[in-house]
């Protein structure tokens, strides 16, 4: 019988003892000890001791990860593996219905060809944007939400389906393109269950906000910040470096990795000889690079157009949601940003899309590009090879960054109080999380986004009314927003405060240098 279960469902069995093994080899090497993961783990331990999101915490995130992974904070104790588990269980998710949405469509090897390549782009991903410990758990939720829905209201489980897509929306904002479209067709058939289950996972969600008073104007200010930081020359400027903005160079890049993909796929139809393969994946090794699906959304439009009168009417309903819940990358998905958490809704359709005689070939290229960004990845993460822990966790870094955080974590230690405000600029909550720091909840990040959004004058005035214990500056780059250096490039108002009222304590580290100051009482 086990025997049976095991020929019948080994696929899905061996992509999830994959990603088992990713998070045994990976362990504490994933994320950024600089920027973003560590918020998702000090906005949480903050909640647990009081502070209020939105009220006392600064946020301009959707509220459910951070309410959740307190609760499991909460439940578990303040931990990084608290974190690292709850990515581990919402990757499984994920990837189980990654291929059960598939299925649906394709045959079993093709949804294990496309779930092995999200696991090897996405799952194994060695920078921030992955998902064992991400830049953001509203994202890896709200993947595991989205794709909830779309299996449920495949499977003709409405308001299932509803309600986990009100849920993804209260996890990252992102996913909202489609609700309009939910509730007017709701309203129009007067599905008034389908309207309340998009209503009551919100009501879950803003419930503790309400009892904790959060108010709702601090939710407002919140979204007008949002809306603020959309308009800032600073996170333009980081979206064209992550390619999520539309330029005209973008085409000669679409043209140049659409013909590095179909070559392979056009040799595998013309030469169908098992000799070929061994050249094949040395070719395709080379071209999986980060910017192998960039023009993919486009693509999939051109062809869904050209396509349509042959789909069937699941399809035609299912490639435009994909096509919706991705408009935040639509021109340009890339691997190396926000890019690997949509690799599902642009591989299902263009397997759906694809013509059956290319069907193969394409699935032959795609496990070859696997293995090759698997193996890629898997080489950078082992390259984070310098461990800090402390009773919060082990996390893993390169060597330029791990010793100088050693380093650092060592002097906070041993030379601050429990009790003392330590903020790191231009981020670091790495800090704070590992040693039990508090930083300051409104500004415990200022990179040039958020000097711009809120203005030096603000920021100081903040300041003098908090009078933070210390404050530790980084020569870490932060160019993918314009500026490169924190009191050199922007923030000289705020640079020539700390001056002014702190005294130089220490200069930490060798490439990557944190000079710490101490207030002057």
């Amino acid at each position: 019988m086990l025997k049976v279960f095991f020929k019948k469902h080994w696929q899905i069995i061996l992509l999830n003892l994959i990603v088992l093994l990713c998070f045994i080899l990976g362990y504490g090497r994933f994320g950024d000890v600089i920027f973003d993961s560590f918020r998702e783990a000090y906005i949480p331990a903050q909640i647990i001791k009081g502070q209020v999101l939105y009220k006392n915490i600064f946020n301009i995130y959707a509220p459910f990860a951070y309410l959740f992974n307190a609760l499991l904070f909460k439940i578990f104790g303040i931990s990084l593996n608290v974190l690292y588990f709850a990515g581990l269980f919402t990757t499984l998710g994920i990837i189980n219905l990654i291929f059960l949405i598939s299925n649906k469509f394709l045959g079993k090897k093709y949804s294990f060809a496309i779930t092995l390549f999200f696991i090897a782009s996405s799952v194994l991903s060695a920078n921030v944007f992955n998902c064992f410990f991400p830049y953001s758990y509203g994202m890896i939720y709200g993947l595991f939400f989205i794709l909830g829905s779309l299996y449920a209201a495949l499977n003709k489980q409405f308001i299932l389906a509803y309600a986990l897509y009100s849920f993804s929306i209260c996890s990252k904002y992102e996913f909202i393109l489609l609700l309009p479209l939910l509730i007017a067709v709701s309203w129009k058939n007067k599905s008034w269950k389908y309207i309340a289950a998009l209503i009551m996972p919100a009501v879950i969600t803003y419930l503790p906000l309400i009892i904790q008073k959060a108010g709702l104007n601090n939710l407002i200010i919140s979204y007008q910040l949002i809306l603020s930081m959309s308009a800032t020359k600073t996170l333009y400027w980081f979206y064209s470096m992550t390619g999520l903005v539309f330029r005209p160079e973008l085409i000669p890049i679409y043209l140049e990795n659409f013909f590095k993909a179909a070559i392979p796929v056009a040799i595998l139809y013309f030469i169908n000889s098992y000799f070929i393969l061994p050249f094949i994946f040395i070719y395709c090794y080379f071209i999986s690079t980060p910017e192998i699906l960039t023009y993919i959304f486009p693509l999939i439009l051109i062809l869904y157009a050209v396509r349509f009168k042959h789909l069937t009417v699941k399809e035609k309903l299912f490639i435009p949601a994909c096509l919706l819940v991705s408009m935040k990358i639509f021109f340009a998905l890339t691997l190396q940003s926000y890019g690997i958490y949509f690799v599902p809704f642009a591989l299902i359709p263009v397997f759906i899309l694809a013509p059956q005689k290319l069907k193969k070939s394409l699935l032959i290229v795609v496990i070859m590009c696997s293995i090759s960004i698997a193996v890629k990845n898997i080489t950078t993460l082992f390259a984070k090879n310098i461990k800090t822990e402390t009773q919060e966790g082990i996390v893993y870094s390169m060597p330029y960054i791990g010793n100088s955080i050693n380093s650092l974590v060592e002097y906070i230690q041993n030379n601050t109080r429990e009790e003392d405000k330590v903020l790191v600029y231009p981020e670091g909550l790495s800090i704070n999380v590992m040693c039990n720091r508090d930083s300051d909840n409104k500004f415990y990040s200022l990179i040039p986004l958020y000097i711009e959004t809120f203005g030096e004058d603000i920021i100081i005035k903040r300041f003098e009314i908090t009078k933070p214990d210390y404050i530790v500056i980084s020569n870490y780059d932060t160019s993918n927003y314009y500026y490169s250096y924190f009191g050199v490039d922007y923030a000289g108002k705020i640079f020539n405060y700390i001056l002014k009222n702190y005294k130089k304590q220490a200069q930490i580290g060798d490439k990557l240098k944190f000079v710490v100051f101490k207030r002057i009482n």
